[in-house]
């Protein structure tokens, strides 16, 4: 019988392999690189087309992937998108009732499995409360270079375009608020500062905007 396969510790098989070796760290991460030519052409040959005939799939790393291109490269549609894409696919029935409740929840534990940040929800500020302050850990990451305050809106179905504009509109007047609030500066040192707008009509995401 086959051996059951564990994407997770892929990376490190490679390592132990020899198919990879250490070479510093990158964006808050080991570096992983191809140690000769040798083991590049005749291995990951391979082993690429063993992986495109498999259509084997690796979320962890997926997941990782993103979340080092949130922190390093302003990379937040399409982090907020898997994000989307997830609450779709697993959102039961009973979970689409439960509404904004859910959405906003749902948003919160996926944000805080992101080594790079202390996700901060409902943060009480000058100028009201956000719904979530991604807040840089930079003390840990001192190179990266980006940080969040996401406003999440929460509309039912069939809320028509017209008033998911208007949605919109509100919720930039509010974050540009929040924004401006002296625990928000403080807090992002040195990192720049994105405002988001993400509102969800029903279980699927109808917007996902910067504020400027």
């Amino acid at each position: 019988d086959a051996l059951p396969i564990y994407p997770d510790n892929f990376i490190s098989l490679l390592y132990y392999f020899g198919m990879l070796t250490i070479s510093g760290t990158y964006k808050g991460k080991t570096r992983l690189t191809i140690p000769n030519m040798v083991v590049q052409e005749q291995l990951y040959t391979y082993l690429l087309n063993t992986y495109d005939e498999a259509d084997l799939s690796f979320s962890s790393y997926e997941k990782s992937e993103l979340s080092s291109a949130l922190a390093y490269d302003g990379d937040w549609q399409s982090y907020f998108g898997y994000i989307a894409d997830c609450l779709h696919r697993y959102a039961s029935q009973r979970d689409k009732q439960k509404g904004e409740a859910y959405v906003h929840g749902f948003t919160l534990a996926m944000t805080s499995q992101c080594k790079f940040y202390r996700p901060i929800s409902e943060l009480d500020n000058d100028g009201g409360y956000a719904d979530i302050f991604l807040l840089p850990l930079c003390d840990i990451y001192k190179d990266m270079e980006d940080s969040y305050i996401v406003e999440l809106k929460y509309c039912k179905p069939g809320t028509s375009d017209v008033q998911l504009n208007h949605l919109f509109e509100e919720a930039s007047a509010q974050i540009r608020r929040y924004a401006d609030s002296d625990i928000v500066r403080e807090s992002v040192k040195r990192t720049k500062l994105h405002q988001l707008v993400v509102i969800y009509r029903g279980a699927e995401m109808a917007m996902c905007e910067e504020v400027e």
